[in-house]
């Protein structure tokens, strides 16, 4: 059976506090993951799980904001997600259980028991989450749109915005780290109209 991303998306309406915030999050990493392709080296299946990933990753704030990440992780892990395997919906969970704080250890038990490949692919999609997710630190869904730029050993990241918010700009760098350590560059993330005009 396909995946039921639309069934996913009802999910994220009823459970988030916030959803506008989670579709906010989600375009802007869909978006980073179609342009980084050469980086993460990831397939449309992966795609869907990122899509899953993050309009569900805040689900768990409802239990708590300190740790909403692992309540987001438990929370998926007890939905029934159409058309996802058990092994996808544990991706799923993880990836969105990394959108902030700790990386993945393999002292984390569901992280742990994932195949050498769904490990490899959670760190990839989480990285890519990370910054999505705080370029709308102030969820107020500044980000219109992205473009990245690859370069070596960087990769930059232009960002449009629908009006100025350098807190939103200071959150992606601020969660950029997992992204450099993942795929070995060096980012940079700029609002769109400074880059143009040589600021």
């Amino acid at each position: 059976m396909a995946r039921n991303l639309e069934a996913v998306r009802a999910m994220a309406r009823e459970l988030d506090m916030e959803p506008e915030h989670c579709f906010q999050v989600c375009a802007t990493a869909l978006s980073l993951f179609d342009q980084t392709r050469d980086l993460h080296e990831l397939g449309d299946d992966a795609r869907g799980l990122l899509e899953a990933a993050a309009l569900l990753h805040d689900t768990g704030y409802s239990y708590g904001v300190r740790r909403h990440h692992k309540y987001s992780r438990d929370i998926i892990l007890g939905l029934d997600l159409p058309g996802f395997s058990e092994s996808e919906k544990k991706i799923v969970a993880c990836v969105a259980r990394y959108h902030r704080k700790a990386a993945p250890r393999e002292a984390h038990g569901v992280y742990r028991d994932l195949s050498p490949d769904a490990q490899r692919t959670v760190r990839r999609l989480a990285a890519i989450l990370r910054i999505a997710d705080g370029l709308d630190r102030l969820h107020v869904a500044s980000a219109q749109a992205v473009t990245v730029v690859r370069r070596d050993v960087s990769v930059l990241i232009l960002v449009r915005q629908r009006r100025p918010s350098p807190t939103d700009i200071w959150g992606g760098l601020r969660k950029a780290d997992f992204f450099s350590e993942t795929f070995g560059v060096r980012v940079d993330i700029v609002p769109e109209e400074a880059h143009n005009s040589g600021a």
